[in-house]
């Protein structure tokens, strides 16, 4: 689940407002929490989510299967 990734995205925020760019805050990531944390891609997603005024780091509600079943029916 990509619920586990939401600590980084405070932490890429905080690199953000920093001044960083989202090559830099990666390697800061990277050098603490090895190659596997984030890509560049993901990074430089959220620094363009940041740019544009989005600061909110949770999960985004998705579409798809429902995660619960509904007792009522039957």
């Amino acid at each position: 689940m990509e619920s586990d990734k939401q600590p980084f995205r405070h932490i890429l925020l905080f690199y953000y407002r920093k001044g960083k760019n989202a090559v830099q805050a990666r390697k800061k990531l990277t050098d603490v929490y090895g190659e596997g944390v984030l890509t560049v891609r993901q990074c430089q997603n959220w620094f363009a989510k940041f740019r544009s005024g989005n600061f909110d780091v949770e999960d985004a509600p998705r579409s798809g299967r429902l995660v619960e079943a509904d007792k009522g029916i039957g």
